[in-house]
C-alpha cells in the first residue's frame, strides 16, 4: 500500500533571524556602498569619510599583487554569496523592505533620541545639539557639492557601522561571551560602551580630527550607545542605514 503524501509545508518566515544573517545585511548594504563610490568618483571628492581611509590605507599597504589577490578573493566570495541567496529569494520575500522601513524609522528617531539621553544622563551636561552643526562649517552650494556630502554621509553610515560595531563591538562581544565567559547581559554592555566611547573619540583623532567639544562628545557617545543597540539586536545592516538617514538628515538640515 502505497504511503500517503503529507501537503507541502510553507515556506517558514522568520523576519528578524534573516535581518541578522550576516550573508542577508551584505547584499542590503551594497547598493548604499555603491552610491557612496559613484559619488565621490564623479564628484572627485578631495575628503574621505575616516573609518573608509584607514581600511584603503589597509588595502594599499598590501601592493599591488596582495591588491589584485583580494580583489578577486572578495569578488569570487560576493558571486558566491549572490548565487547563494538567490536560491533562498523566495524566503527573503519582504526581508529587504522591512530592514529598509526598520533603518529609516531607527535614523529619523536617533538624533533626537541621542540627544535627550545626553542632556538628562549624568555623563556630560550639553549645550544644545546646535552647537555640533555650529561647528561643521558652511553649507555647500550646487548639486555636485550635495550629491558628493550625500556619498559622505552614506559611507559614514557604512564604513563606520562596520568598523565600530561590526568588528569592535562584534569582536569584543565575542571575546566577552566566548573567552572570558561573562554572561550575555554584560557582555553585551561593556561592548555596547566601550565601542560607543571610541567611537565618539575617534572623530577628534588626528590633525583632520574636530575640536574636542563636551557636547558633541556626549550626543555621539549616546548616539553609539543607541547604534550599538540596534547592531546586537537587529543587524549591521539596520545599524548602518540608521546611521546614514541620520547623517542624511544633518546633511539636508545645513543646506
Amino acid at each position: 500500500m502505497a504511503a500517503r503524501k503529507s501537503p507541502p509545508q510553507p515556506l517558514t518566515f522568520d523576519y528578524v533571524r534573516r535581518t541578522r544573517s550576516l550573508p542577508v545585511n551584505v547584499l542590503f548594504l551594497m547598493p548604499f556602498l555603491l552610491v557612496y563610490q559613484v559619488a565621490l568618483t564623479f564628484t572627485q571628492s578631495p575628503v574621505d569619510n575616516a573609518a573608509a581611509a584607514w581600511l584603503r590605507a589597509l588595502w594599499a599597504a598590501l601592493g599591488h599583487r596582495g591588491t589584485v589577490l583580494v580583489t578577486l578573493l572578495v569578488a569570487a566570495a560576493l558571486a558566491l554569496l549572490v548565487w547563494h541567496r538567490a536560491r533562498e529569494a523566495t524566503r527573503d520575500r519582504g526581508v529587504y523592505g522591512g530592514m529598509l522601513v526598520e533603518g529609516l524609522c531607527y535614523g529619523a528617531l536617533l538624533g533626537t533620541v541621542a540627544h535627550l539621553m545626553a542632556t538628562r544622563l549624568p555623563m556630560e551636561r550639553v549645550v544644545a545639539l546646535a552647537a555640533e552643526v555650529g561647528q561643521s562649517g558652511t553649507a555647500l552650494g550646487g548639486l555636485r557639492d550635495e550629491f558628493r556630502l550625500l556619498g559622505l554621509a552614506v559611507g559614514a553610515g557604512i564604513f563606520e557601522e562596520m568598523l565600530f560595531r561590526g568588528v569592535l563591538l562584534a569582536g569584543l562581544y565575542g571575546l566577552l561571551r566566548h573567552a572570558l565567559g561573562f554572561s550575555r547581559a554584560i557582555s553585551g554592555l561593556l561592548g555596547v560602551a566601550v565601542s560607543a566611547y571610541l567611537f565618539s573619540d575617534y572623530h577628534h583623532w588626528g590633525p583632520t580630527g574636530e575640536p574636542y567639544d563636551p557636547g558633541v562628545f556626549a550626543f555621539r557617545f549616546h548616539a553609539g550607545l543607541l547604534l550599538g543597540a540596534v547592531f546586537l539586536v537587529r543587524g549591521l545592516g539596520i545599524a548602518a542605514l540608521a546611521h546614514g538617514f541620520y547623517d542624511v538628515l544633518v546633511m539636508v538640515g545645513q543646506g
